[in-house]
């Protein structure tokens, strides 16, 4: 974490251009308040540059500016990365969502599957609404992010917490695993219960989350609702990262 938040500042310094240093300021902002295991007001602008900015910027730079600015934005875009590595967090929650959600769909209880670190239901929990967080914590054993959990994680299978503790407003699962069929598995559980519930799953559509099935039965169901909602989560990076809800029935 020192060598990542070293080498961005030192690098800050060098190019002295503001787009970079506001970038860098809410990176630096971001990773302090993981690092304190609290949650963001409210979503970051998108971080790394465009590849017209990013020409438009090494117009006006020396030959030696330009590899530094390379080096610079690759880091920017590695944000990401670097949370996953050193939280285990690889979906930023931000209160201002956490509260639209809850006051969109009228949302007092929650459970949260595959809740890896926890992140999320600490973000919902910071807004009142009362979580109980299940994971298989199968990562958590090579992982040394596994005991910096924002939040007391109890050990299920998703599926399973579906059935033990289904009845609440909302089931949330953020990044679900873009292999196997444990997403698909969730989604019938929880149609076969007949759950009033609210379910959502946070990822990138047909990419870095959920399975190839998951996205071809066409589970999502679009409402004004999660519009609303999504208008306060757009992706701090190029990740097309979304909130999406599934429909009762196919």
């Amino acid at each position: 974490m020192i060598n990542f938040l070293s080498k961005i500042n030192q690098l800050d310094d060098q190019l002295n251009i503001e787009q970079v240093h506001h970038q860098v300021k809410e990176i630096n902002d971001i990773i302090s308040i993981v690092s304190q295991k609290q949650v963001l007001k409210k979503a970051p602008e998108k971080l790394g540059f465009l590849p017209d900015i990013f020409e438009e910027i090494c117009g006006s730079l020396s030959q030696t500016k330009i590899k530094q600015f390379r080096a610079i934005n690759q880091l920017i875009n590695n944000l990401r990365q670097f949370l996953a590595i050193n939280f285990g967090v690889w979906s930023l929650p931000n209160l201002q969502t956490a509260k639209t959600i809850t006051d969109s769909l009228n949302i007092k209880t929650g459970l949260e599957i595959m809740a890896g670190n926890a992140y999320w239901s600490k973000a919902l929990s910071d807004v009142g609404v009362k979580m109980t967080v299940t994971d298989n914590l199968d990562w958590s054993k090579t992982s040394n992010t596994g005991s910096k959990s924002f939040m007391s994680v109890a050990n299920f299978d998703a599926a399973k917490a579906v059935e033990m503790f289904g009845n609440v407003d909302l089931i949330i699962c953020s990044w679900a695993p873009n292999f196997g069929n444990s997403d698909t598995k969730v989604v019938s559980t929880w149609q076969k219960l007949n759950a009033t519930s609210h379910l959502l799953f946070i990822g990138e559509k047909s990419g870095a989350t959920n399975s190839e099935a998951f996205w071809q039965k066409g589970l999502v169901h679009h409402s004004k609702e999660l519009k609303r909602i999504n208008q306060t989560f757009p992706s701090f990076d190029f990740i097309n990262e979304h909130i999406f809800e599934i429909a009762h029935e196919i």
